[in-house]
């Protein structure tokens, strides 16, 4: 503990009117199911064009190959990528989501397909993945 500071009448108290908070959202919505990650590999033309975070994806089993969703090809995800890839990557592996429940209005890269709260709630094919998506409370 610091030194005693008489012109600081709340010594040892945070103080919590010089504090900020920022509008930055969530991804998570809650603590169930738990987040579980795994490795997914890449191509080397999505290296090229890089992979932004928190992007839904389709990864076919555990390392296996990362496909976009973009929703008229490739229309479920079972995956939302961890971090981003940055362009000019050369092909690899890179960490995704496979578990969690996401937040709805968190900063997912939905695919401009995925224009509307209701097809975003459907986005995840939960057959292959335990990704869920929910509105939080507070909207």
């Amino acid at each position: 503990m610091g030194a005693f500071d008489p012109n600081y009448p709340d010594h040892g108290l945070a103080g919590f009117d010089t504090d900020t908070a920022s509008a930055l959202q969530e991804l998570w919505a809650g603590d169930t199911p738990q987040i579980v990650t795994f490795s997914g590999t890449y191509t080397s033309a999505q290296g090229t064009a890089g992979i932004p975070a928190n992007t839904p994806v389709r990864v076919e089993y555990d390392g296996g190959p990362i496909t976009l969703v973009d929703g008229t090809t490739v229309t479920k995800a079972n995956a939302v990528t961890v971090g981003t890839l940055k362009a000019g990557s050369p092909a690899g592996s890179m960490g995704v989501y496979k578990a969690g429940c996401l937040n709805l209005k968190g900063p997912i890269n939905w695919p401009t397909t995925f224009d509307t709260d209701i097809k975003r709630l459907q986005a995840f094919e939960l057959a292959t993945s335990q990704l869920y998506v929910k509105m939080p409370v507070y909207y």
